[in-house]
């Protein structure tokens, strides 16, 4: 006989696929009815359906922190050329940064 995933596990399968689609508007809906589905349950969990509900959410996580740290990438990436934009940034002696606007000087050089 084949078993059927649990409601809960349906719905960690629904958010990875969300994730993967990078669909992060369905994510509050889904994440509402996962977060209702496990405080009442719809059905009796037996143990293995309960591990099938762990991988998944093991795996919903790795996927979220991969998004985390792309995300987080993306936002150092954007700062770094903004950064570049404003000028050349050079460090003092004792380490301390200072923005040097007019960049006119340097472009002639070259």
């Amino acid at each position: 006989m084949a078993r059927t995933d649990s409601r809960a596990a349906v719905l960690l399968d629904e958010v990875y696929a969300a994730l993967s689609k990078r669909d992060y508007a369905a994510l509050p809906a889904l994440s509402a009815a996962l977060g209702a589905e496990l405080d009442h349950p719809s059905e009796t969990l037996d143990q293995p359906a309960l591990q099938v509900i762990r991988r998944k959410a093991d795996r919903n996580a790795a996927t979220l922190m991969a998004i985390q740290r792309g995300i987080r990438s993306a936002v150092r990436r954007l700062t770094e050329i903004k950064s570049v934009s404003n000028g050349l940034v050079t460090y003092d002696r004792a380490g301390r940064k200072q923005e040097q606007q007019n960049t006119h000087g340097l472009a002639a050089r070259y």
